[in-house]
């Protein structure tokens, strides 16, 4: 059977890797093979130009950037994700494509020029959303990595601008979770999408070989 691909969204600070541990240890003891990966890739969130404009702001050309991530993304997809999928093993991604449509929104270009350089990128399984206010992500961030903050998590006012975007941007399917819930109850919500697909693929793959 093949696995899923099941991605992780929020604003940073919103519990995302939380839940990916505790998604990840419960696929491990379900004797599921399992894969954690993210996107924008290290590649990418090294690049001299890229980190110009996250620690800085300063940015002379944001399609660059956006052409950027894209690239990284396609590569990732064609070289790790996609082979990793088809060889039955399930990929819990942090970020997604709709991240990128959300950042790159609230920076000045239109989802639909980031959809097209994206290209046929694959539907997530299960795409969740960890959403809370701006004001308690911007306070865990500050406390995580105190002046080490990037350009955009200064700003309260982007929070909130990404935030919206995202809400605008994620499939219709997505499962919008209340991040301020106890993180097992998130967590069991999670679960409980995931046993359902894991379910109908089974369903599905057994139908196409009767």
């Amino acid at each position: 059977m093949r696995g899923l691909l099941i991605a992780v969204c929020g604003l940073d600070g919103s519990g995302k890797t939380t839940q990916i541990k505790m998604l990840e240890e419960w696929f491990v003891k379900n004797n599921l093979s399992v894969l954690l990966t993210r996107q924008p890739t290290d590649y990418y969130r090294q690049d001299n130009r890229v980190r110009q404009y996250l620690d800085s702001g300063e940015c002379p050309d944001m399609q660059a950037i956006a052409l950027l991530a894209a690239a990284d993304r396609r590569w990732h997809m064609k070289t790790c994700v996609e082979p990793s999928i088809n060889e039955g093993t399930n990929i819990i991604t942090d970020r997604y494509l709709y991240s990128s449509l959300a950042y790159f929104k609230v920076r000045g270009l239109e989802p639909e020029y980031i959809k097209a350089i994206n290209g046929d990128i694959r539907t997530p399984d299960v795409t969740v959303f960890l959403d809370l206010e701006p004001e308690i992500t911007l306070k865990r961030v500050k406390n995580r990595d105190g002046k080490l903050t990037k350009y955009e998590e200064r700003d309260p006012d982007m929070f909130r601008n990404i935030r919206a975007a995202f809400k605008q941007v994620l499939p219709n399917e997505a499962l919008i979770l209340d991040a301020t819930q106890k993180p097992t109850d998130i967590h069991q919500l999670i679960i409980k999408e995931v046993e359902n697909k894991l379910k109908l693929i089974e369903e599905v793959e057994l139908y196409e070989t009767r």
